[in-house]
């Protein structure tokens, strides 16, 4: 698993936890307290506040799963981007942590420095494939979407080892035999 696909993951073990302004965890957060503590779970710090986390990130025009989306200028409102529409967000007093489409017109969308990309595109895809099948799909897969991913993942490497051992072994062994055909032809 990449960092973003841990990310997201951490971020996914809070939802239904309670909205409270100012909260840092581990039982309650607000907006920018939660993006502080699940990015900090995976060993990346966060600034406190939302704007201060705007401001910490690299402003992208086109978000991918992992990135922060950011609302005002400077930031009043954040939540992690998650692919496919949807973010994990501590929306509003009153609200627990959520998953939801993005809402409103965000302001910027920022990437976070030592998360890097891995598999985010990956993620984007399937998600945003999850999505256009619907939400019952989606509902389905509920927490297993980490499952989900690793499965494919998984498949694509063993896909990839498969062709290369074709490519190294068996297809040198046909080149072989073929031209042991040709000579005794």
């Amino acid at each position: 698993m990449t960092k973003v696909d841990d990310v997201i993951a951490q971020a996914t073990t809070e939802l239904g936890r309670p909205y409270v302004y100012g909260a840092e965890g581990p039982n309650s957060f607000d907006c920018s307290g939660l993006m502080q503590w699940v990015f900090g779970k995976i060993g990346i710090s966060l600034p406190r506040t939302a704007a201060q986390q705007m401001k910490a990130t690299q402003i992208v025009n086109t978000p991918q799963p992992g990135d922060l989306v950011f609302w005002g200028n400077p930031a009043y409102h954040v939540a992690l981007y998650i692919g496919g529409g949807k973010i994990i967000d501590a929306p509003h007093t009153g609200a627990v942590v959520k998953i939801q489409n993005v809402w409103g017109k965000p302001s910027k969308y920022g990437r976070v420095s030592g998360l890097g990309a891995g598999l985010a595109p990956v993620v984007g895809s399937v998600t945003a494939g999850l999505s256009t099948v619907g939400n019952t799909v989606t509902d389905w897969l509920g927490g297993a979407r980490t499952m989900v991913l690793e499965f494919l993942v998984v498949g694509l490497g063993v896909a990839l080892v498969g062709f290369g051992v074709y490519r190294s072994v068996i297809a040198p062994q046909i080149k072989k035999a073929e031209s042991q055909i040709e000579e005794l032809l």
